[in-house]
Formats: structure tokens, sequence, C-alpha cells
């Protein structure tokens, strides 16, 4: 079996989707049990955003939000899939409630929860391949969740788990580097382990998302980190081994909220309401040093973080 997953750099153009397929094709002449995933096509996801801001004066809600940006993926899965049909590979498409992907948590950053395999199970028995959108999820109310950003990732790992299969990661760059190789000619790294990699994940390294290295952590699901345009080549192994991995990271648009006390009585107070404040918030960095916490956060949270802060520690008037 394979299991492979295409982000939507990869099929930003029909002539990229076209070599995707034959490659595709090549496989399925050996191996008739194969899984895709994709990810929403070229900046669809983002595009469906800005529309969103057009149409809604306020904030638009999440649920609206999910089921919206959730279409990026079925286009892409049914497009993908009409392809390789067009090519006499067959294919079917499956979205979330297809597969029950039920997820737990909100609408715009769920968590899966379980799969359901059956209906890919007996479309692989038919030799037809399962393409599977990425990103999606149902809820307990079977309404439609997302994943949150890089989403397709955390899908294909999760297939990956559901078939005790190793996972193949296509992007635009041939493995996982020690460097962002459009900033400096880094070298390549040839096998990473799996804390290493959920780390340099964390830090801002974007060939896999954070969740979806720890979700293959911890089920042990080996990770190839290839590139599309170069499927032919090894990529970057991300597996439970032993390595000497050195690497340096970077990541715009991060905000660092320092909370400054001078009473060590006040430590317990302050950190269980820090604690609260940032429950539902992705956080790079906490740090505790001699009366001060650090904490690293997304520019873009970072107004809101403040102000439950603020409100938590009675900053306010």
């Amino acid at each position: 079996m394979r299991i492979l997953k295409f982000g939507g750099k990869s099929l930003d153009t029909i002539q990229k989707t076209q070599k995707i397929c034959k490659y595709i094709k090549k496989i399925y002449k050996k191996e008739k049990e194969i899984i895709i995933v994709v990810s929403a096509i070229g900046k669809t996801t983002d595009n469906l955003i800005n529309k969103a801001k057009t149409y809604s004066s306020n904030n638009p809600t999440e649920r609206e939000m999910a089921k919206l940006l959730s279409t990026g993926e079925t286009e892409s899965s049914c497009l993908f899939s009409l392809m390789l049909n067009s090519i006499k590979v067959p294919a079917m498409s499956f979205q979330a409630s297809d597969i029950a992907l039920t997820t737990t948590m909100g609408y715009l950053d769920s968590q899966i929860n379980s799969i359901d395999k059956t209906k890919i199970v007996s479309c692989l028995k038919e030799k037809t391949i399962a393409v599977v959108a990425g990103f999606q999820g149902m809820n307990s109310k079977n309404e439609i969740t997302t994943l949150g950003r890089g989403g397709s990732d955390t899908t294909a790992i999760a297939l990956g788990v559901a078939f005790n299969n190793n996972v193949e990661i296509y992007s635009d760059f041939d493995g996982v580097f020690c460097g962002d190789p459009r900033v400096l000619n880094y070298k390549k790294i040839k096998r990473i382990n799996f804390k290493t990699m959920h780390i340099m994940s964390n830090a801002g390294a974007k060939v896999l998302t954070p969740r979806a290295t720890l979700l293959a952590l911890k089920n042990n699901i080996q990770i190839i980190s290839k590139a599309s345009r170069f499927p032919a080549q090894k990529g970057t192994i991300v597996s439970n081994i032993e390595s000497n991995t050195i690497s340096i990271t970077s990541q715009n648009n991060l905000c660092l909220i320092s909370i400054i006390f001078d009473n060590d009585k006040q430590l317990k107070f302050i950190l269980k309401n820090v604690n609260n404040a940032i429950n539902n918030y992705k956080i790079y960095n906490l740090n505790l040093k001699s009366n001060i916490i650090q904490i690293l956060v997304n520019n873009e949270d970072s107004k809101q973080i403040n102000y439950f802060l603020s409100k938590k520690l009675n900053l306010l008037k």
C-alpha cells in the first residue's frame, strides 16, 4: 500500500497536476492499493478567506467558515480523481463525511478522533485509487469542521495510523533541510527522528506541520518528505531513529508577550491564569525566568491573548 499526500502548491496548475497523475499511473502499474490525500489547489483557502471578509462586515461565524473552507479540498479531490480517470487510472474521491472522519474541539482547529476506513477498503479491493480530501472533519453533530492550517498533513498521517502504513508527504521541497532552502543553500537531511522534526516544525520549519509530526511520533508512522517536482528522488525519512541533526529555523509574524511581576507569591496565581488564557491558542514557547514570564505567539493572536491575560490578571479598569 502507498499513502501519498500532495500540497496545494503542487497542484496549482493543470500541468503540475498532470505530471503528478502520470507519476501515480506508474505507481499504479506495480501497486494497486493507493490512497492519495490532497490539499486545496494553490491559494484557494486564502481566496475563500478573503471572499468571506467581503461578504461579512463582522467576524464570520466559525461554523460557516468551516463549511466554506472545506469546499477547497472537496474541489481538489474531485478534480484529481477526474484527471486520474481521464488517463485510465480508476479513482474515486472521498470527503470527511464519506469516511466518517470525526473530530473534537472547535470548527476551525479541530482534532481527529476516528476514521471509518470501510469505504476506502472496499474501494481499494476494486483496484481503485482512493483520493481523500484533506483538512476536513465532522463533529458530533455531523457538521463540517476543519483541521487548521496544514490540516491535510494531519489527515494523511491519520490514514497512515488507520492502515498502519508509512506516509509520503509531497511539497515544493525535496525533503527536510538544515535551514530554509529559499534563503540559503542548506544541506538536505537524509534521516531525522520524530522528536527533532516536531521541534523544528514548532520553531518555524514549514515542510511538515507540528500536529502531523506529533501524531506520527505517537503512533510510530514513518514519514517520507519528498518534492512533487522530483518524486523519484529519495527525500527525507522521518522516523523513530537516533539522529545527529543540527538545524536553524526562523519565523516571521511572531509576538513576544512578557509578564513582569515583583513578588514570587504572585507566581502561582499568574501561571494558573496564563494557562487559562492561552489554552485555545498556538504557543511557540513559554519561558519562566526570574520575575518574568515570556510567551511567544502569533501576531494575529497577540491582541486577543493580551486581552484575556489582562482580564484574568485583573489589570483592566
